[in-house]
């Protein structure tokens, strides 16, 4: 193969994807790939492969954040995957909604989404799913959760096309958490706890378009909400509460 087969995917990588969007998935893939490498040139420490000491110390365990408070997890947890199909699921997912998320907001607003929106994933899984965890999923799902959000905020610009748009949405939800419930060592409770956290953040940091009659026609701005993150500190610190003082799945 020559080097354009390989150039063009990662041009177009580059040119179409947003910042963060970019930065989330070059981030995955790398603490992936390179533990990966090193397992395969024979590096371990104290008879455990580079790999697994990530999942060790990095999953998302129950025992080992309520006995040790290592709260951590809950977002390493989101950058760790099982195998090279967790990570290519998830990393296409990421950039087919994370950038439309992105672009809706902004970079701030977008990593708002992902990391809160997936810590009341991971904390869903916390308290309703005893076995461990990792991956990106639970942070997939408020995606969705925000851009369905951003919709309904704003279903009288979107005007007949919002049902639609949003059956669509509801949809993709539906029928993950479907399959989620139809194949093992799949955590859906991150995935309905993530898509919880996403109405919730998308409502406080998506922004509202605001339509202005002008001489040269409509024209649509987006304003956020002036307390959105004021909110999501709010949340915040909810969900460390609820963290602190609940009891795990065990």
């Amino acid at each position: 193969m020559n080097k354009a087969t390989f150039a063009g995917p990662i041009q177009r990588f580059f040119r179409e994807t947003s910042p963060m969007v970019r930065l989330i998935v070059m981030i995955n893939i790398v603490i992936f790939i390179v533990p990966y490498l090193l397992d395969r040139v024979g590096l371990v420490i104290k008879s455990v492969t580079i790999s697994d000491l990530l999942l060790i110390y990095g999953a998302k365990d129950n025992i080992a954040i309520a006995s040790a408070d290592q709260y951590y997890r809950f977002f390493t947890m989101m950058f760790l995957h099982g195998n090279i199909v967790h990570l290519l699921f998830n990393t296409f997912a990421i950039v087919q909604i994370g950038v439309t998320v992105e672009r809706m907001s902004d970079s701030r607003r977008f990593l708002g989404i992902y990391f809160v929106g997936g810590l009341v994933g991971g904390i869903a899984s916390y308290l309703f799913s005893p076995n461990p965890s990792v991956g990106a999923s639970g942070a997939i799902f408020a995606l969705i959760g925000a851009m369905g959000m951003f919709v309904w905020t704003n279903r009288k610009a979107y005007g007949e096309n919002a049902k639609q748009i949003l059956g669509s949405i509801a949809f993709t939800a539906l029928i993950n958490i479907f399959f989620g419930y139809s194949m093992p060592n799949i955590d859906n409770m991150a995935h309905i706890g993530g898509l919880l956290g996403g109405l919730v953040t998308g409502y406080l940091l998506m922004p509202r378009l605001i339509e202005h009659v002008t001489e040269d026609g409509v024209v649509r701005s987006r304003l956020p909400l002036s307390w959105g993150w004021k909110g999501v500190i709010v949340l915040s610190a909810i969900l460390f509460v609820i963290v602190v003082v609940a009891v795990p799945a065990l």
